[in-house]
């Protein structure tokens, strides 16, 4: 009626898991620098629209200078064609690690759209075919130091951003959000010892041993 054009960033859920364009959005965006590319080799973005609307931001795009080099392009071909297998394999590790944290004593929360206890999972179950592999948790303060927590970590790496075979975790409050004030990220729920793990195609068993002897480690 107002003809008003919706837009969306699509990178966490991936082409794999979710198709925005059949739930009627009109332009979906991926940095392709996470998913799509899945081996932090290469920065480039992605946009999915009707022609109509690709043919201005194509426009737009050539007059600032957004233009891939054939390096770039090269690499990111490449990666397409493991899209599926590792999306698949990090949703299923994704799944498997945030089960055992909420079972986890030492956690106090755990935040992921294929757990039933997650406010938005009757929305993903409905919408996604997986539930994509960012695994959000808060650990018991009483129970463990977070900050000895990180430093114990062997397998996963600390580093802040996402969607590569490599499992990395972030302290939200501390990187991606740190510019907002604590009055913000309270408001939105980050907490300073909420941890954002992003993973990766390890063998899940060895992922969550890992992140069992830091908790161990950091008690």
């Amino acid at each position: 009626e107002r003809n008003i054009i919706t837009a969306i960033d699509n990178t966490f859920a991936t082409p794999i898991n979710q198709n925005p364009v059949d739930l009627g959005i009109d332009i979906v965006v991926h940095s392709g620098t996470k998913y799509l590319g899945g081996h932090s080799d290469i920065c480039c973005g992605a946009v999915v629209s009707a022609k109509s609307l690709i043919e201005k931001i194509r426009s737009s795009a050539a007059n600032f200078g957004g233009s891939l080099n054939a390096d770039a392009c090269y690499l990111l071909e490449r990666s397409m064609k493991t899209l599926g297998i590792r999306v698949e394999k990090q949703c299923d590790n994704a799944l498997y690690i945030a089960e055992s944290l909420e079972n986890n004593f030492k956690i106090k929360k755990v935040y992921y759209p294929g757990l039933v206890s997650h406010a938005g999972y009757d929305t993903a179950k409905t919408q996604m075919r997986g539930f994509g592999a960012i695994v959000s948790f808060e650990p018991d303060e009483q129970a463990i130091e977070p900050g000895k927590f990180i430093r114990n970590l062997k397998l996963i790496t600390p580093a802040v951003s996402l969607g590569g075979v490599e499992s990395l975790i972030c302290v939200p409050a501390a990187t991606s959000h740190a510019k907002l004030s604590a009055e913000e990220r309270k408001e939105l729920g980050i907490t300073d010892s909420l941890f954002r793990l992003s993973v990766g195609i390890e063998d899940r068993a060895d992922l969550l041993s890992d992140i069992e002897q830091a908790l161990e480690g950091a008690a």
